[in-house]
């Protein structure tokens, strides 16, 4: 994807700041993180989260699927709609440069692979 900074910059910040909060919550991103693998179902993800209760996965799915960041292609599973995968990846590459402190060593544990 190319876009121009300007064109970024032009962008009206409410649909922008509701994808942002709603990856922005650390259940929810990790959620993301499951999901942009592939299709889960319900059940595989409430086991591998450890949420308290169903309905607090529920309740952040609901939260993701507004935004745009997952969908349920069948009943009781959900994923990261194709077109989403990209933007998933990126918003994690982003949040790592910005978390990163310049000159700070990076550990063999968090290189890829």
């Amino acid at each position: 994807m190319a876009r121009s900074p300007g064109w970024l910059l032009q962008q009206p910040t409410g649909p922008l700041a509701a994808v942002l909060a709603a990856a922005g919550h650390p259940a929810r991103f990790e959620i993301l993180q499951s999901l942009v693998v592939g299709p889960k179902p319900v059940a595989d993800l409430q086991a591998e989260l450890a949420l308290a209760s169903p309905g607090q996965l529920y309740h952040h799915l609901k939260t993701l699927a507004s935004a745009g960041l997952v969908e349920q292609p069948e009943r009781g599973v959900y994923r990261v709609p194709p077109h989403a995968i990209f933007p998933v990846l990126a918003l994690a590459a982003a949040a790592i440069d910005v978390a990163e402190r310049p000159g700070a060593p990076v550990e063999p544990h968090d290189l890829p692979g």
